[in-house]
């Protein structure tokens, strides 16, 4: 059912004026996803729907408005399009009849979970979920509309990362809320920053829960991971738990800190992550090794619990603890002077060597030349210059200790130089090439691919485990992305945003204008295809972006064009501008043409 209202369904605002919506850009004729309900649709004779948020395989999030209320929610709505679908116009669900059982299921989990968050309204760091109902063959569940922004746009306008002691009072009261969710039987399984919500009030928010099935992959329904803060286990059929988020919430904090991304957990090795505190070491070293403890890839061998994690990472280090450091750092200090010294005092003890030789070969060059007459003056050359090569051949040889000290250097030096090719599948290509740049030379292979992610390696010239020198050149596929993708939204946007967006999925585009008053002038208000609609990228599909270029309504030229015409009328009309003593009235006018005809 589609309820009339005068607020924008892009923000839920008051928007008494046509056109596009001056906060949002938000347009009554922008086109919406046929699969999703259409905005304005009105639920349990109370909510009134707007335009879609976001999506997953679990279903599809809206803004929306309580009328009851009388302020702005977010309305998740239970839809797996893989088990159900719906028609173009539509509200009800039409449920696959093979599928019916395991919806049910699913949906009855949806509805358990939801209502158990329900229940955990009082918490200050949950979003609220405020009503549960079923309607349309479905559920539905209304959540409290967050104002604010996610911790993702948070940190990118942040410089990319903050210091220990914000996120130190930013997370503290979130992980009490978060151990207090778990101590209610629900695990998140999707904790990153683009569902950690920050508020006007700088508080943090917990949103985007989701049943089992959509976290973890091989299930019916796709999966929505979070590169880098999903946990290992999620990626296979392990038992997931409480250490399933801790492993979420250590990759926020080592996101939040150092400015980077974890690597993802199927594309780590054992010691592949670096620390925290190598990359920031401003982060306390107490810090960074609990971080590092939360980010396992084992869950036996991860730290268990929020509660075991909050106690290591607000644990105060032991007043030894820094001492040992401080020590180690004098140490080196005086191993260093130590070896100055030593450098200095085996320079000096060659150099006096050296002048003892030659104080030797003089005096007993002198002693040849007073004890000799003049015949045995070559003799006396002959012996001296033999003493001084022999002499001269000491000191070098108390140097060939150092050079064969040097020699085994360079020996290692060639060891080292041969390596294991690691193995590159299913890694970030711009991540990995970064990291081995100065290893191998990379030569990558762009294509399109359906089944890996775009910028994830997947193959390589050379298998991983051989051995190979530094330096040598491995060819490497990289996926393109798929070779069809949806076409996003474009509500609200500039062309420069929305080329931006279409460059990164590799859609082929052409901009123009068009007179239109849909959108703000200068905005994009369609394409040449629907939102949602696939594009053959593979293939260079080409989609035309149309801008508005907004026109003002020219009514008084249209009057003066009307006024015109009624003169060239009138001018027809006898007596009307002639003499008025010929002028007729209509009705003899009239008469005076009906014998005519």
């Amino acid at each position: 059912m589609i309820k009339e209202t005068s607020l924008c369904m892009g923000c839920m605002n008051d928007k008494t004026y046509d056109g596009p919506c001056k906060l949002c850009g938000y347009s009554d004729s922008t086109p919406c996803i046929p699969t999703y309900m259409a905005p304005k649709t009105f639920l349990a004779d109370r909510y009134i729907v707007g335009k879609v948020i976001s999506y997953n395989g679990e279903g599809a999030v809206y803004i929306g408005f309580d009328t009851a209320a009388g302020i702005k929610v977010t309305i998740k709505e239970f839809m797996p399009d893989t088990l159900c679908s719906r028609r173009k116009g539509e509200t009800e669900i039409t449920v696959d009849p093979s599928s019916s059982a395991l919806y049910k299921t699913y949906m009855s989990e949806f509805i358990d979970l939801n209502r158990t968050l329900m229940k955990l309204r009082g918490m200050s760091h949950l979003q609220t979920v405020l009503d549960v109902f079923c309607e349309n063959n479905t559920a539905y569940a209304v959540f409290e509309y967050i104002n604010g922004i996610s911790l993702k746009t948070y940190l990118a306008n942040s410089s990319g990362e903050i210091a220990w002691e914000q996120a130190k009072e930013l997370f503290s009261p979130f992980f009490t809320t978060l151990s207090l969710i778990h101590s209610a039987g629900i695990i998140h399984r999707g904790i990153s920053p683009s569902t950690i919500f920050v508020t006007d009030k700088m508080e943090l928010k917990l949103s985007g829960f989701a049943i089992c099935a959509a976290r973890t992959t091989g299930t019916e329904i796709p999966c929505e991971m979070f590169a880098g803060f999903a946990a290992p286990e999620q990626y296979t059929n392990e038992i997931n738990g409480t250490w399933t988020d801790v492993y979420g919430i250590s990759a926020v904090l080592y996101r939040c800190l150092t400015g980077c991304t974890p690597t993802e957990a199927i594309a780590r090795s054992g010691g592949s992550l670096m620390e925290p505190m190598m990359i920031n070491r401003n982060i306390p070293s107490n810090i960074s090794r609990v971080i590092m403890e939360g980010l396992k890839l084992s869950p036996d061998s991860r730290i268990r619990t929020v509660t075991e994690f909050v106690d290591r990472l607000f644990s105060q280090p032991k007043p030894a603890e820094p001492d040992p450091g401080e020590n180690q750092k004098l140490t080196r200090k005086e191993q260093k002077q130590r070896k100055e010294r030593a450098k200095t005092i085996a320079v000096l003890v060659i150099a006096g060597l050296v002048l003892i030789a030659f104080v030797v070969v003089f005096v007993l060059t002198l002693n040849g030349a007073f004890s000799g007459g003049a015949g045995n003056s070559s003799d006396s050359e002959v012996s001296s210059e033999a003493s001084v090569s022999s002499d001269i051949s000491e000191p070098s040889q108390t140097t060939e200790p150092e050079t064969s000290q040097s020699e085994p250097e360079n020996v290692v030096t060639e060891v080292t130089d041969t390596i294991l090719m690691p193995d590159f599948t299913l890694r970030s290509y711009d991540y990995e090439s970064e990291r081995y740049g100065t290893t191998f030379t990379f030569v990558p292979q762009y294509e399109y691919s359906d089944e890996y992610a775009q910028g994830m390696m997947y193959d390589q010239s050379i298998d991983p485990g051989t051995e190979v020198t530094a330096g040598i050149t491995v060819v490497i596929k990289v996926s393109k992305g798929p070779s069809k993708v949806a076409l996003p939204d474009y509500t609200g946007k500039t062309p420069d945003k929305y080329a931006s967006e279409l460059s990164k999925l590799n859609i082929k585009y052409s901009i123009t204008s068009e007179l239109s008053n849909d959108a703000q002038n200068g905005y994009v208000f369609k394409c040449s295809v629907e939102i949602g609609d696939l594009v053959d990228v593979e293939n260079g599909q080409e989609v035309i972006v149309y801008c508005a270029e907004n026109f003002e309504p020219e009514e008084s030229s249209s009057d003066e064009s009307s006024e015109e015409s009624g003169d060239e009328q009138s001018e027809n009309i006898p007596g009307i501008w002639g003499n008025p003593d010929e002028s007729t009235t209509p009705e003899e006018s009239v008469t005076e043409e009906i014998p005519e005809v």
